[in-house]
């Protein structure tokens, strides 16, 4: 009786050791989940070189969008970062850092290079923005537009006028953004997730570990 109640002893304490090394692989493997910066990558071009120069230190701006033949539409022109890759990427994760920026949109191009929304950023609280995407989204180009700045305020107060009770816009009343770096990952390939470093298989270690309690 007492050897049977031994053998279920051990039998649990397998069970137990078992099952702790398989969850703490899914939780190393969640620790390297995201792949290498795609937007760091080589031949990657933007329309201000100073987003993806992997300096955090270069603090680069938003273009304004291409002027209108209608002046007012013109001086109301909205900014973006444009982000073309040399190769199509899942992209699942956009990173920018920005000082000014209050609220953006993300834009994604399809194969033919039409520009879509995916994402609507109503309210930046934090200067480091980190966007999860609701799903990977595969392509070649990533547009950041944005909507609003907290420079905003002064530039329209800057470029406005009023002469006998009518608005004069003399520049642009939106501000560009001020980006230090803007930072675009997928999930890292299954070839890119190291293993836990360990000289023995994990069944060796449970076969190890067995034999010492039978020992014991």
């Amino acid at each position: 009786m007492k050897c049977e109640s031994t053998l279920l002893y051990l039998f649990l304490m397998f069970s137990a050791v078992s099952f702790c090394g398989c969850a703490a692989t899914p939780a190393f493997i969640a620790d390297q989940a995201w792949s290498e910066n795609y937007a760091g990558m080589e031949g990657v071009q933007s329309n201000d070189p100073a987003v993806v120069d992997g300096d955090l230190k270069t603090i680069g701006q938003s273009q304004y969008v291409e002027p209108s033949s209608d002046i007012v539409q013109s001086h109301h022109a909205s900014t973006e970062s444009v982000i073309l890759l040399p190769a199509p990427q899942s992209i699942h994760r956009v990173v920018m850092h920005s000082s000014n920026v209050e609220a953006f949109d993300i834009w994604v191009a399809d194969n033919q290079g039409r520009w879509g929304r995916i994402e609507e950023i109503k309210s930046v609280k934090e200067e480091v923005i980190d966007i999860r995407l609701n799903r990977p989204v595969r392509t070649t180009g990533v547009k950041i537009r944005i909507r609003r700045t907290s420079d905003d305020a002064a530039l329209r107060q800057k470029n406005t006028q009023r002469v006998r009770g009518w608005r004069i816009y003399t520049g642009h009343v939106k501000a560009p953004a001020k980006i230090a770096e803007i930072e675009l990952y997928g999930f890292a390939s299954k070839q890119d997730v190291e293993e836990p470093p360990s000289a023995f298989s994990q069944e060796e270690i449970d076969e190890q570990e067995l034999d010492e309690l039978l020992d014991f």
